[in-house]
């Protein structure tokens, strides 16, 4: 077999699964430095009503991304997503493909998907080498038992 060039660029693993509630199939994340490049992510399939309601903030740039689960039109998202931001917990709602840009420190969630009428993937990345707890939960929502439901 010939040995190509770039060969390492081709990430085919690990990945983790766990079947999470609200998600359509298991959940794929690789949230430890798997793949040694400062990143994390972690893919879900939204099919029913899903929160996570802990406000937090991260030390680490964070991008939150939802995209249509209708391959003819993926800015079709097939649901609506309340979203909270900033100290302010300032609400945006989300009813088509979009990306949530937090960068470090920034306070965010709760986040609720509400009203769906397809799946959609809701897609994390994080420049980060380990997406544990969060650095700092909110004085309004405290730390909460842990619950698989309270990623993002």
């Amino acid at each position: 077999m010939e040995t190509k060039k770039y060969w390492r660029q081709l990430i085919r693993g690990p990945f983790y699964r766990e079947l999470e509630p609200g998600m359509a199939s298991t959940s794929i994340w690789a949230h430890h430095n798997e793949y040694k490049n400062g990143t994390t992510l972690g893919h879900h399939c939204i099919t029913s009503n899903y929160q996570a309601l802990m406000t937090h903030s991260h030390d680490f740039h964070e991008l939150l991304c939802f995209v249509g689960g209708n391959p003819e039109d993926i800015n079709d998202l097939g649901a609506e997503i309340h979203i909270c931001l900033g100290d302010e917990l300032e609400e945006h709602v989300i009813t088509t493909a979009s990306i949530v840009s937090i960068p470090p420190g920034m306070k965010h969630n709760p986040l609720r998907v509400t009203k769906i009428t397809r799946p959609f993937v809701f897609l994390e990345v994080s420049t980060t080498c380990e997406n544990g707890q969060p650095k700092e939960p909110s004085a309004q929502n405290p730390a909460q038992p842990a619950d698989k439901s309270q990623k993002g």
